[in-house]
């Protein structure tokens, strides 16, 4: 059944979600469990008054990361990008995920992985696919882990780069370190779907530009179209106006020429 959402944004195009979704087409589901981790007992002293609640909303946060990486689901949503000079654009993207197989799409590059095979598709200059697969490396679910265990880095320490807080609802992430090109800019906010775990909501504001996508619609019914990644030489769907490729979307020249 899919179900209708309101605004919410998304920032993994140049960095974050779309990163860790790259990452993450490289590895093969094992039977290995990796859960959320555990509060420090530092963290979660209640001595510590004032770090222990931020400790607790950043360990939710991580939990809830977690779940959204190992979900399945379908999610479309609208991107739109906003430069700081008041120009942008829109575009659709999905995500399909039913681990260890998942497919994004945005901005005209796929990323794939069924099973053990990982495909990537870039754009050519007469807008068609060039595809290439390869085999996976490394386990999804190990994968996983290493991306919370990175993730989690940016919210510890005695001066972490971002803080974490909740209206229980979603989480917000504040920079509190200055680091230049931070991963999440100077401030997120994520919000995840109670029943299937996806990622509904991310706002990621940098000084150059603020990403927000409007989804039209999430459900946990994943087909096995959903997940079949595009082949060298199909068109891939028209590119928004004012959309120029960037280090998301890598345009190649045609071998054919047309």
């Amino acid at each position: 059944m899919r179900v209708p959402f309101g605004v919410w944004v998304v920032a993994g195009v140049a960095a974050g979600a779309l990163a860790a979704g790259a990452l993450i087409a490289s590895g093969v589901l094992d039977d290995e469990s990796t859960g959320p981790a555990a509060p420090s007992e530092e963290a979660t002293d209640p001595a510590d008054g004032e770090r222990a609640p931020q400790a607790e909303d950043a360990d939710a946060f991580l939990a809830a990361y977690e779940r959204s990486r190992l979900g399945t689901f379908v999610v479309e949503s609208t991107l739109e990008r906003t430069f700081a000079g008041g120009t942008g654009f829109t575009a659709e993207t999905s995500v399909a995920q039913d681990p260890p197989d998942r497919l994004e799409r945005s901005l005209g590059s796929v990323t794939a992985r069924r099973g053990s095979d990982v495909t990537r598709c870039r754009l050519t200059e007469v807008g068609r696919y060039r595809c290439t697969t390869g085999r996976a490396e490394r386990s999804y679910r190990g994968l996983v882990a290493d991306e919370v265990e990175a993730l989690a880095t940016y919210l510890e320490g005695d001066l972490p780069l971002y803080s974490v807080t909740t209206d229980g609802e979603c989480f917000d992430l504040a920079q509190v370190r200055p680091l230049p090109a931070p991963p999440y800019g100077t401030a997120a906010r994520f919000c995840f779907d109670e029943e299937t775990g996806a990622l509904t909501l991310l706002r990621i504001e940098r000084d150059e530009a603020v990403d927000v996508t409007e989804a039209t619609s999430v459900t946990g019914e994943v087909r096995d179209g959903d997940l079949r990644p595009p082949e060298t030489g199909d068109r891939a769907p028209a590119q928004p106006d004012g959309f120029t490729p960037n280090t998301t979307v890598t345009t190649l020249p045609d071998d054919d020429g047309e």
